[in-house]
Order: C-alpha cells, then sequence, then structure tokens
C-alpha cells in the first residue's frame, strides 16, 4: 500500500464521520501518519489543508440538506459540526456566495466530488504538471552539526535570502570541516506551523561539536537517518530547486511508500563542488529523512 491509497482510506472516514469532531491529529493517530507527514500529504493530494477540507466537506453537506429537506438552518448548522450559527451562515456566503435561506430558496445546484473523483483529479494533475520524474538514490548518514544563520519564515519568505547573505558575509570566520560545502537546512520540529505553511530556515556549514561560534550563530545537531536524496540540475535560474520539492512532495512522496521520518521533522539542501549558480549546468542535492512503511 502506498500514502495514496492510504488518503483514500482518510477521505472516506472523513465522509463516513463528517458531523463527528474531526482534527488533523485525530485523522493522522487513526491512519498512522505523523501530524507533519499527514500534512504534507493530504495537502498535495487535495490542494486544501486538513482544516480546510473537512470545513468545505461540510458545508457541501449542508447545501444538500438545505435543498433536500425543511431542517432548520439552526439544525443544519450544528448538525453538520459548526459551533455559532453566525460563522455557519459567513463561510457558507463565502463559500458560495449566498446565505443558506437563499440557496434553498433558489435551489442552486453545486458540484459534489466523490472520493473517486477528488483521487482522479489528483492523477490528472500530476500527469500535467508532473512533467519530469526523478528518481531518488537511498543514502544513511552519520550524525553530523551545521552551524549558520537562521530565520523564521512566519516572516516572510525573504528571510531564506537573507540567511544566505548572513552566512556568505561571514564565511571565511568559520571555522568549517568542509570548504566546499554548504547546507540550507529546513527545520520542522521547532515552531513549525502547517497553516500557513511557516519554519525555521537556517544557511549553514559542517562544523565540529565544539567550534565556537560568532555572535548571532545557531548550531543544530542533525541526527543520524536515512534520506531519499534527490538531485536538481539547474543553477535554480528558473526555480528548479522549488520544482524539485514540489515533485517531492506532490509527486513522488505520494505515490511512493515511504514515510517522512516522524523522528527527524527536516530536510536540507546540500551544496558541494558541482554547485555554481553561474552555470545552468550546476547541480545540488535535496535531502529528505524517510522510512519504509513496513519499517
Amino acid at each position: 500500500m502506498n500514502n495514496l491509497q492510504l488518503i483514500e482510506k482518510v477521505l472516506y472516514f472523513i465522509d463516513e464521520y463528517i458531523y463527528e469532531e474531526l482534527t488533523y491529529e485525530r485523522l493522522a493517530e487513526v491512519f498512522g501518519y505523523s501530524s507533519f507527514h499527514f500534512h504534507k500529504i493530504f495537502s498535495s493530494v487535495t490542494k486544501l489543508s486538513i482544516t480546510e477540507y473537512i470545513r468545505k466537506r461540510r458545508l457541501t453537506m449542508a447545501h444538500k440538506i438545505l435543498c433536500e429537506t425543511t431542517e432548520s438552518v439552526a439544525d443544519i448548522c450544528y448538525r453538520v459540526g459548526f459551533n455559532s450559527i453566525q460563522t455557519f451562515n459567513r463561510v457558507f456566503k463565502d463559500t458560495f456566495g449566498m446565505q443558506p435561506l437563499m440557496a434553498r430558496e433558489r435551489q442552486v445546484k453545486i458540484t459534489y466530488r466523490s472520493v473517486e473523483e477528488i483521487l482522479t483529479g489528483y492523477l490528472k494533475r500530476v500527469a500535467v504538471e508532473g512533467v519530469f520524474s526523478i528518481k531518488p538514490r537511498f543514502e544513511e548518514r552519520e550524525e553530523f552539526v551545521i552551524a549558520g544563520y537562521r530565520k523564521h519564515t512566519r516572516d516572510g519568505f525573504n528571510v531564506i535570502g537573507e540567511s544566505w547573505s548572513k552566512l556568505k558575509s561571514n564565511l571565511d570566520a568559520i571555522e568549517r570541516k568542509n570548504e566546499h560545502t554548504m547546507y540550507g537546512f529546513e527545520d520542522y520540529a521547532e515552531e513549525f506551523c502547517s497553516e500557513p505553511l511557516s519554519f525555521y530556515y537556517m544557511a549553514g556549514v559542517e562544523v565540529e561539536k565544539d567550534t565556537p561560534l560568532q555572535e548571532g550563530m545557531c548550531r543544530k545537531v542533525v541526527q543520524k537517518a536515512k534520506y531519499a536524496v534527490f538531485t536538481v540540475n539547474g543553477n535554480n535560474a528558473n526555480g528548479e530547486i522549488g520544482e524539485v520539492f514540489k515533485y517531492i512532495y506532490f509527486v513522488w512522496l505520494p505515490n511512493s511508500e515511504y514515510y517522512i521520518d516522524e523522528n527527524a521533522l527536516f530536510d536540507y539542501e546540500y551544496y558541494d563542488e558541482r554547485w555554481d549558480c553561474q552555470f545552468g549546468a550546476a547541480q545540488m542535492d535535496i535531502y529528505v529523512p524517510v522510512r519504509r512503511m513496513e519499517d
């Protein structure tokens, strides 16, 4: 069984228990996912966060009940899991462009997508958008240490560039283990937020555990892990790195038999002698900690 087949089970479960309290933490627990992995896979398939999907599904159910019964709006509101009639009316109008009573009066038709149609839609998008395929290699790395400058993307993703500028302006003062390698480290274990997506990003280099650091620098011990490693071809002039990240989480992971390792909630960009942003033939690697489903 792969991740897509498990998400299919999740979608059917949501439809069956739509009137109960559903959170992505509960769903992740029921189906054996880490919360982080579950968010990544679910949003890749549905193009919605779990919270958004459940809310939209409930509103669709509410619309159907409105048009097929004479139940009061208040009863329908609470029946489909909303705790406030004001909130229900507002989000119903935001979603369908009219208040619930108007939808009933006009018998407005809406599109209700079955689970099968949702999955078919995902596969069609993959066929159109997944114009390339990268076969990862698998590699185990021992524990190592990086040090550098980190910022939280809650302040905007421009902080990633700021982290790199700070690192490069101070490289000569850092005692590096390898002067030809650098790391872009995405840390999802600390102050991670899935809605909206935000996390700590560090631009760093490998150092010894006891290497003295300059003021403002951070140190990260990267634990031993098994990785799926994806090689990026191109100097990122056309956004190649972002496209490969999109491929990994939108195409490869949902259709694979691998989990994101919940004990290693990070991924990182690895830059070595192959990387020269002046040349289109540059290469770098993206490391994603994973484990097989049966492991």
